[in-house]
């Protein structure tokens, strides 16, 4: 490193280049909401977080312009899917998975995602045998259309009790966890949580 440079009667101190902030894009549906700015404040200065979320939007709604606005990143960054196909079994219970993940592949080879799976629909519990054969597609699917940049979030640890009372969305409590468990497949270790403390990686 280049010490103080002596100009005349004047010290020029060298300028340090700040270190490029490490990208998070968050997508999502309204299960998104609130998420960014949570994660945000998980990951702290390191990273830039940009959320960008869509109410009622299924997987190719949430995801479809992903190629575009990820373009410019890198393996140092991460795109967070939050929500969608959850919209989209919904609509069709015979809903097909592989072909939205492998256009999401495709379109994300240069960075790195983080897939959260479907949530349990306790205002629906009726739908919930195809959620649970969603998810196990969703991790097989991915091993099959070789997206090894691609990580499967499991939210099956999320409670009833952090759910909203209605049971579709998730309450603060909920997504606190959910911003936790985020973080953790981001940084590749366990982040505790202190009950009835503030947490740092929660905010």
């Amino acid at each position: 490193m280049l010490g103080p440079q002596i100009v005349g009667d004047a010290i020029d101190q060298p300028v340090l280049e700040a270190k490029p902030k490490r990208k998070i894009l968050v997508l999502g549906s309204s299960h998104g909401r609130g998420i960014g700015q949570r994660l945000q404040k998980a990951m702290g200065d390191a990273y830039a977080v940009t959320s960008i979320f869509k109410p009622n939007a299924d997987l190719s709604n949430v995801t479809g312009d992903i190629g575009k606005l990820c373009k410019g990143f890198s393996k140092e960054d991460q795109v967070v899917i939050v929500g969608g196909p959850g919209n989209s079994l919904e609509r069709n219970l015979n809903y097909q998975i592989e072909k939205d993940l492998s256009d999401i592949a495709q379109k994300t080879s240069h960075t790195n995602v983080r897939f959260v799976g479907l949530f349990w629909r306790h205002d629906k519990p009726w739908i919930n045998r195809c959620v649970r054969e969603i998810n196990l597609r969703l991790e097989r699917s991915l091993v099959e259309v070789g997206a090894a940049h691609i990580d499967a979030i499991d939210v099956s640890s999320i409670l009833r009790s952090e759910h909203t009372v209605h049971g579709l969305h998730l309450n603060p409590r909920g997504k606190d966890k959910l911003t936790r468990l985020i973080a953790e497949s981001i940084k590749g270790r366990h982040i505790p949580v202190v009950m009835g403390v503030q947490n740092h990686f929660l905010g």
